[in-house]
């Protein structure tokens, strides 16, 4: 096993494409324009890649799945976890979802657009806090 961790030098790179993401889709349609929304597109696709490997270092360095089985629910531990992986399924969720749809969107759909990726954006956030919370406070 490795002595360094792994997820913190990685978690890094989809957070800042994902958020990016979030505020190119904000700009799109704060001030129209389809290519902020193809740059939303490319932001998250490549994001929702780049969680692949994160969420895998996150295994790594927690040595497996025991946390799960085990969890303490009164640690930072388990709820940095599913903030997390609650997000990715967000992000990748909202991808597939917004494949189907054309860069216009009518109002109902448009508020559900941005109203999935904000989800997304501050489980990111509520993650990020809490391990910030493992990192500084413990």
């Amino acid at each position: 096993m490795l002595d360094l961790p792994l997820h913190p030098a990685v978690v890094h790179f989809p957070l800042a494409l994902l958020a990016l993401a979030w505020l190119c889709l904000v700009l799109h349609y704060a001030r129209g324009g389809d290519a902020w929304v193809q740059r939303a597109r490319l932001l998250e696709i490549a994001g929702v890649v780049a969680l692949v490997p994160t969420v895998v270092a996150g295994f790594i360095d927690t040595r497996g799945f025991g946390f799960f089985v085990h969890a303490r629910w009164d640690g930072p531990l388990i709820w940095h976890a599913i903030g997390g992986l609650v997000a990715t399924a967000v992000f990748t969720g909202h991808l597939f979802w917004r494949r189907r749809q054309p860069d216009s969107l009518h109002a109902g759909v448009a508020v559900l657009d941005l109203g999935l990726v904000t989800v997304g954006f501050w489980l990111l956030v509520f993650s990020g806090a809490i391990a910030a919370e493992m990192v500084y406070v413990t």
